[in-house]
C-alpha cells in the first residue's frame, strides 16, 4: 500500500490541502445537487418544495446511520495506516463493509415501512403528503447502496486518498443532475414522473456509486493508495472489531442524529408558520450546506491526519496540525459569512418565486450569518476528537447544546415571546456558540491524543517525531 500523507512538519498545509480539496469538490456536487433538485422540484410548486423538505428531514436524520461506520472506519484505519499495518486496515475495511451492510438493510426497512406514519405527524395538506411518502419510499431503497458506498469510501480517506471518492461521488451526482429534470419533466421520450422523478434518479445514481466503489477495493486499482480486499465478502468475523467500531462510531452517530432529529421538531414548530415557512427553511438549510463546501473538506483533510499523526505517535507534530487547520477554518469562514449575510437576498431568489418565502428565507441567512465564523473552530475541534477516535466529547457537546439550549430557546422565542420564525433562526445560532464553548473546554481538559484505538498492535520500528518519515 503507497504512503500518501507525508507526516511531515514542513508539509503540513501541502497535507490539508491535497486531502481537503477533493472533498471539497465532492461538497461542491453534492450541494449543487441538493439545490438541482430543490431547483427543478420548484417549478411543480411551493406544495412539492414543502414536501421535499419533509421527507429530506427524515432521510437525514436516517442518514445520521452512517456515521456508526464511517467516521469509526476513517478513525481506525488512519490509525492503522499511520503505524504501518497495513493487514489490519484491510480488516477493518471488511467489518465496516458487512457492518453497514445490516445497518442499511435495516433502515431501508425502516423508511418504507413508517414514511406514512412520519409525514402524518406533520398535518400537512394531502397532496403534500402523498408527495412526500412517494418520494421517501424511493430515497429508502437507495440506502441500501449508499452506506456500504460510504464504509468503503471512508477506508479510501482513512489511508489518504480522499481524491478516489471524489471523483466516484462526483460522477455519480452528475448521473443524478443530469436525471433529474429528464424524470421529473419527461425528457427525451422519459415517462413524466414529478417528485417520483427526483427520488429515482438519485436511486439510480447511486447504484452505480457503489457498484465502481466496490470494484476499485476488490481490484486494488485507480486508487493511488493501491489499498486492496480481496477478502471483503468472507463472512469471518473477530468481535472486537465491531465492538471497537462501535464504541468509536455510536457518539459519532448520537452527535449527528441530534442535529436532524431536533430539525424535526424545528421543522415542526415552523411547520405552525405555513408552507412558505417550511420553504424558507428548507431551502435555508441547503444555501448553509453550500456555504460550508470547503470547511467540510478541512475537517476531512484534519480527521485524516490527526489519526495517521497519531497512530505514529507524532504528538508534537498532531498539534501543529490542529494549530493551522484552525487558521485556515477561520479564514474560509469569515469569507462565507459575509458572502450569506449580504447577498441573502439574491441567493434564496434563485430558489422560490414566492415573496413571503422569499422574506422568510432571507431573514435566515441574516441570522445564521451571526454565528457561522463560529463554525470554523467548532469543526476543527470536531474533527480532532473523531480523527483520535475519541467521539464522546462532540456527542455530549451536541445533546446539551441542542436539546438544552436550542429546542427550549426556539419555543421559547417563536411563541410567548411572539418572534415567529425569527425566534427560531435566533435559536439555532445561539445553540451554536453554546457547542462550541462546551467542545473547546473539553479540549482543553482532556488527554484525548493519549487514547489508544487499535486492536492487533504491531511494534513500531522507528520513532520519528524529530521530523524522519516513517518506516514502512
Amino acid at each position: 500500500m503507497e504512503k500518501l500523507v507525508s507526516l511531515e512538519r514542513g508539509k503540513i498545509y501541502q497535507d490539508l490541502w491535497r486531502l481537503s480539496w477533493p472533498v471539497m469538490i465532492f461538497m461542491v456536487f453534492q450541494t449543487t445537487l441538493e439545490l438541482v433538485d430543490l431547483y427543478w422540484v420548484g417549478y411543480l410548486g411551493t406544495a412539492a418544495v414543502a414536501a421535499l423538505s419533509l421527507a429530506n428531514s427524515l432521510f437525514w436524520m436516517l442518514f445520521t446511520f452512517s456515521d456508526i461506520i464511517t467516521i469509526s472506519t476513517l478513525a481506525l484505519t488512519a490509525r492503522y495506516r499511520g503505524a504501518g499495518d497495513t493487514e489490519n486496515v484491510a480488516v477493518v475495511a471488511r467489518h465496516s463493509f458487512w457492518l453497514a451492510t445490516f445497518i442499511s438493510v435495516a433502515v431501508t426497512i425502516l423508511i418504507v415501512g413508517f414514511s406514512d406514519t412520519f409525514i402524518s405527524l406533520y398535518g400537512v395538506e394531502t397532496e403534500v403528503h402523498d408527495m412526500a411518502v412517494l418520494y421517501l419510499k424511493i430515497i429508502g431503497v437507495s440506502m441500501l447502496f449508499a452506506y456500504t458506498g460510504m464504509a468503503l469510501g471512508a477506508t479510501l480517506q482513512g489511508v489518504g486518498d480522499t481524491r478516489t471518492p471524489m471523483v466516484i461521488l462526483v460522477i455519480t451526482n452528475i448521473i443524478n443532475i443530469i436525471l433529474d429534470p429528464i424524470l421529473i419533466f419527461g425528457l427525451i421520450g422519459a415517462p413524466e414522473l414529478g417528485i417520483l422523478g427526483a427520488a429515482l434518479a438519485t436511486l439510480l445514481a447511486r447504484v452505480f456509486g457503489f457498484l465502481a466503489m466496490l470494484y476499485i477495493v476488490l481490484s486494488g486499482k485507480i486508487s493511488p493508495s493501491k489499498l486492496k480486499v480481496p477478502g471483503l465478502f468472507k463472512l469471518q468475523f473477530q468481535l472486537a472489531y465491531f465492538k471497537k467500531i462501535f464504541e468509536i462510531g455510536l457518539p459519532a452517530f448520537m452527535q449527528t442524529l441530534t442535529r436532524p432529529l431536533t430539525g424535526l421538531i424545528m421543522m415542526w414548530l415552523v411547520a405552525l408558520f405555513g408552507l412558505e415557512a417550511i420553504a424558507a427553511f428548507g431551502i435555508g438549510q441547503r444555501i448553509l450546506g453550500f456555504a460550508f463546501i470547503l470547511l467540510s473538506g478541512l475537517t476531512v483533510g484534519t480527521s485524516t491526519m490527526i489519526g495517521q499523526s497519531l497512530g505514529a505517535e507524532l504528538h508534537s507534530l498532531t498539534s501543529e496540525i490542529i494549530r493551522k487547520a484552525m487558521v485556515l477554518s477561520l479564514a474560509v469562514q469569515a469569507a462565507m459569512t459575509v458572502l450569506c449575510f449580504f447577498a441573502a437576498p439574491l441567493i434564496v431568489g434563485l430558489f422560490s418565486r414566492d415573496p413571503v418565502a422569499i422574506q422568510l428565507g432571507v431573514s435566515y441567512l441574516k441570522i445564521i450569518s451571526t454565528c457561522m465564523i463560529l463554525m470554523g473552530p467548532f469543526h476543527i475541534l470536531d474533527a480532532v476528537f473523531k480523527g483520535s477516535g475519541y467521539t464522546v466529547p462532540p456527542m455530549v457537546s451536541a445533546l446539551v447544546a441542542n436539546w438544552l439550549i436550542k429546542m427550549p430557546l426556539a419555543y421559547l422565542l417563536a411563541l410567548p415571546l411572539n418572534l415567529g420564525t425569527d425566534g427560531v433562526w435566533w435559536s439555532i445560532s445561539i445553540s451554536v456558540l453554546a457547542e462550541l464553548l462546551i467542545l473547546l473546554a473539553w479540549y482543553r481538559r482532556s488527554d484525548w491524543s493519549r487514547r489508544e484505538i487499535r486492536i492487533g498492535l504491531v511494534e513500531r520500528v522507528e520513532q520519528f517525531d524529530s521530523g524522519d518519515e516513517p518506516s514502512y
